[in-house]
């Protein structure tokens, strides 16, 4: 498949200046990624593995001598800043090697290979021979390898982990062009994923994130029925391990079983991500997603007849080819409907080889950004009303840091809402309960309610 080769730096005259040092001379690294969680999950492994090969992460106020750069492509600008991204690293870090991959290695890998400082260039599929490229090609390494890590054991920067459970997709929606970016549906063994968040807890983390390419496909590849939910009864038996969540999941994957379980066992993070894209039947059949919109009424009404108000997120395309004002003003309609806790609204964005690059009915710049801009209001809106229907509760929330200035801690709860409240620094990585008392902005007011029960 495309992007799975490596390029060789070329020391031709323009380059010169930033030729590559001698291959012995590389001790330092620095791994940068863009895009989504899975990508973060990607990163993180990567820096374990050329650790574990004896080379020393910089920080990003030292110069390193190799950068891997983990590459999006979902959409125009996550090409482009991936671009900066390189252009940036090796401007700063002058004689750097650079490798690429991720969805723009794939989508532009051309492009990737004529970068300033790149030497190789590698497919999503291919990323589990970066570690070893680095050890022969690199570090001129002979002979076995040290044991390279499987997994993760910690999630650098954050108090929460993200664990990746799998790759691909097979859905093919018209606007989407990572199913031919991210590969084959590839499964993770329940027994590597529990050996990690075995890792993970003791390192110190409470809560990990399952994340995926799309999860509900998880188990697929290996014929097992009923995978994911089979992994998250088996992640309730990790000592120490104390919340689940799930990045996102389609509506026509939530079943009886799964709203069973998160309505049983405050384990699981009643936070659910549904990626709704349009609200307008038209348009979802244009898009080729597997739901209507009353499919996706009906899967939210089963989640809020099970689960005390539940977090529902969703994601919201505006401006796909061929949809009218009439299109539009349904799907707002139907956002409104839903009382979405969070939407992440995003102006379509054409990729070269989907279906609905070639669609007819090109929406104009000004109409975009007139749609955005009132569903972005309405989100405030609906963002705003979730917040103060939790006023006067006590949530168990995972404390963070303290950012900035503020001098508070910030944290999140149970169903994804942002507190900050004061305390010790000794409370950072913990889940405390805490009374939510005022809302500020797009966050809530809060204080430690020990020995108060939750609400």
């Amino acid at each position: 498949m495309p992007g799975t080769g490596t390029a060789e730096f070329d020391l031709d005259d323009q380059r010169a200046e930033r030729a590559p040092r001698p291959l012995r001379s590389v001790r330092s690294f620095r791994v940068g990624e863009v895009g989504c969680k899975v990508n973060q999950w990607e990163g993180q492994w990567l820096r374990e593995g050329l650790v574990a090969l004896g080379l020393e992460e910089s920080s990003e106020q030292e110069l390193a001598d190799l950068f891997v750069v983990n590459s999006c492509s979902v959409t125009g600008s996550g090409g482009s800043k991936s671009r900066h991204m390189i252009r940036r690293l090796v401007r700063q870090n002058p004689g750097a090697r650079v490798i690429v991959t991720g969805c723009y290695a794939v989508s532009d890998e051309e492009v990737c290979r004529n970068l300033p400082g790149v030497v190789a260039v590698f497919g999503n599929e291919d990323k589990d021979a970066i570690v070893p490229w680095v050890a022969r090609e690199i570090l001129g390494m002979d002979g076995p390898l040290p044991d390279l890590p499987r997994g993760i054991s910690r999630f650098q920067g954050h108090t929460r982990a993200f664990v990746k459970i799998q790759d691909g997709c097979r859905d093919h929606c018209t606007f989407c062009i990572i199913p031919s970016l991210r590969g084959a549906i590839r499964s993770r063994s329940q027994e590597d994923l529990l050996e990690e968040l075995r890792r993970l807890v003791a390192c110190g983390y409470k809560e990990v994130v399952f994340t995926g390419v799309h999860l509900g496909y998880f188990g697929w590849d290996l014929d097992e029925d009923d995978a994911l939910i089979r992994l998250l009864r088996a992640a309730r038996t990790v000592d120490g391990l104390e919340r689940v969540k799930l990045s996102s999941i389609e509506v026509h994957e939530i079943t009886e079983e799964l709203v069973q379980l998160f309505a049983e066992d405050p384990f699981y993070l009643p936070h659910f991500h549904l990626p709704l894209q349009a609200g307008c039947d038209r348009t979802l059949r244009r898009m080729r997603r597997k739901y209507s919109t009353e499919r996706f009424r009906s899967a939210v009404r089963r989640l809020r007849a099970a689960i005390p108000d539940p977090c529902i997120t969703t994601d919201v395309i505006v401006g796909f080819p061929g949809e009218t004002d009439e299109d539009f003003d349904a799907s707002f309609a139907f956002c409104r409907e839903m009382s979405f806790a969070k939407m992440h609204i995003f102006p379509y964005s054409v990729r070269e080889g989907t279906p609905a690059a070639e669609y007819a009915g090109k929406v104009a710049p000004e109409a975009i950004k007139d749609r955005k801009g009132r569903l972005a209001a309405l989100d405030d809106v609906m963002a705003d009303h979730y917040r103060r229907a939790h006023l006067d509760r006590v949530a168990p929330t995972l404390i963070e840091d303290r950012p900035g200035h503020s001098g508070s801690l910030t944290g999140l709860t149970d169903r994804f809402l942002r507190v900050d409240l004061d305390g010790p620094d000794a409370l950072r990585g913990r889940i405390v309960p805490v009374r939510l008392e005022a809302v500020e902005g797009d966050r809530l007011r809060g204080r430690l309610a020990t020995g108060e029960a939750a609400s």
